[in-house]
């Protein structure tokens, strides 16, 4: 697979040299009107209070590591602020059920004929994360994540993007704090990409949000890319938002049968 991303590379740099050769004049990007903290700061925001109370969508997921790669499709639905549930399927077979609301996780095993039920603080010591329902909900409505207009920013000096940062550059190392940077599309009506770094325990999230979409009166992802880099491992999610419903609304709720018993 490297071998075949290495001649990609290869090719896609060769024919950008070629293409020079026709084009006496290079395209530079242009600068953008500048955005002052407190601006910014608006604007994600407004973001952030842009969703749908109700959201029914169709998502195609690959994924891939140092060790294992795959897809699936998950039926994802949500009540902004109160629960999202999830229908993993393999192969047009469902096999996990999920639903995760303020304070508790449960997952259904349709294969193995079994469950668990845990509360949200204990799966984040579990996992090593802290997570929360506000932090899914941000990533799929596209919202950034962790942010709050109470905390403290700065604007990092770059006059073709606008990146909002928790620290400047460097910062957030020096004082082993996890450094948050948003940055806004050139329209200022979205985000392009999150990225989220834990120097003391060297670890790095990327989110990008690569395509968007109109949903009723909202502007909702349609493609994003998320790169996680640890000490020990790295790995990539892709998600491909395949249908979206903003208007229908929906009870959420999980049956567990009564012959499953709890997972081991």
């Amino acid at each position: 697979m490297l071998s075949r991303f290495i001649f990609f590379a290869v090719f896609v740099f060769i024919a950008a040299g070629c293409a020079k050769q026709w084009s006496n004049k290079e395209i530079k990007p242009e600068k953008l009107p500048k955005l002052k903290p407190k601006e910014f700061i608006a604007k994600l925001d407004s973001i952030s209070l842009s969703a749908p109370h109700y959201m029914y969508t169709k998502l195609k997921v690959n994924y891939k590591g140092a060790d294992n790669k795959g897809s699936f499709k998950t039926t994802l639905k949500s009540v902004q602020d109160s629960a999202v549930s999830a229908v993993v399927s393999f192969a047009r077979i469902p096999v996990f059920s999920v639903l995760i609301d303020s304070s508790r996780l449960t997952i259904v095993n349709k294969k193995d004929k079994c469950f668990s039920e845990q509360s949200i603080s204990e799966f984040s010591k579990k996992v090593g994360v802290d997570f929360a329902l506000q932090n899914f909900e941000e990533l799929i409505f596209g919202h950034a994540i962790g942010f709050s207009h109470d905390k403290k920013y700065h604007v990092l000096n770059d006059p073709y993007h606008y990146v909002l940062s928790t620290h400047r550059k460097g910062g957030g190392r020096k004082k082993k704090e996890i450094v948050y940077r948003y940055s806004l599309a050139p329209s200022q009506n979205h985000l392009s990409s999150i990225f989220i770094s834990a120097p003391v325990d060297s670890t790095e999230i990327e989110i990008k949000y690569l395509e968007w979409q109109e949903s009723a009166t909202y502007l909702l992802p349609k493609v994003i890319e998320m790169n996680i880099q640890t000490r020990n491992n790295f790995g990539q999610i892709n998600l491909e938002y395949t249908r979206v419903d903003a208007i229908t609304s929906d009870s959420l709720f999980l049956t567990i049968p009564e012959k499953y018993e709890k997972c081991n």
